[in-house]
């Protein structure tokens, strides 16, 4: 397991975003006849509180195949400096995006097959993410056990975090890992929150990994934070955790 334990996360992604936000426009042709339902509305604004930027929106459909007609929302991001900042990893931006606006929807949900996410960066490259709704409900289940860590971490129950360590995948020693965590506890100071900064799903050894990543803001020194889990199980395995700059 590789065991990053120090080192400060860049200012732009504590503050998530310091730009007050710009605007949002509504664009495409489906767009024009229907209106935002308050849950939508509030998505697309947490969306721009926390990135900044611009973000255009739209309805769309996609053309007729086996399963029907697909029907999707998307969001188009462009000028924020945040998300500028994690084009090495657009991943993560474009699915915390989808995931931000996923849950402040309900009824709604059955409206949609997927979210879509369009990243434009300062040279006008062009990037599209599409997220079913499927997994983004899976994601969503799926943040209890990241919910979970977090909490024992802040608690310092550091012996129940061991227990649901898993060395299966990435051969590692559980007891040593867990003793350099104690040993960097007063280095960073308590929890006193955390953000979630997006996912990614990557096939690892027969398995699909979801991988979770996000940062913890302590009294001393903040840092990233992600764990790696299994995404098509509810079982409490933790295959990587990690914390770095």
């Amino acid at each position: 397991m590789k065991q990053i334990l120090s080192g400060l996360i860049l200012t732009i992604l504590l503050t998530s975003c310091v730009n007050k936000r710009e605007g949002e426009e509504k664009t495409g042709l489906l767009s024009n006849f229907i209106s935002l339902t308050d849950n939508e509305d509030a998505g697309v604004n947490e969306i721009l509180d926390f990135y900044g930027g611009r973000c255009e929106y739209s309805v769309g459909a996609s053309a007729s195949t086996s399963e029907g007609t697909k029907r999707y929302f998307e969001l188009e991001m462009s000028q924020s400096e945040a998300i500028e900042n994690r084009l090495d990893k657009p991943k993560l931006p474009s699915s915390n995006i989808a995931f931000i606006f996923f849950k402040n929807l309900k009824e709604e949900k059955k409206n949609y097959d997927a979210i879509h996410v369009i990243l434009i960066s300062k040279d006008k490259s062009k990037q599209v993410f599409k997220y079913p709704i499927s997994t983004l409900e899976q994601v969503e289940q799926r943040m209890n056990l990241n919910n979970k860590t977090v909490n024992l971490l802040k608690e310092k129950k550091f012996e129940k975090l061991n227990s649901m360590l898993n060395n299966e995948l990435i051969p590692f020693n559980k007891e040593e890992f867990i003793t350099r965590l104690i040993q960097v506890e007063p280095q960073f100071g308590n929890i006193k929150e955390y953000r979630f900064f997006g996912f990614m799903i990557v096939p690892f050894k027969g398995k699909e990994i979801l991988h979770l990543s996000g940062a913890l803001l302590r009294e001393k020194q903040n840092h990233e934070f992600s764990i790696d889990i299994d995404y098509n199980s509810d079982n409490e395995k933790l295959y990587q955790l990690q914390f770095k700059s």
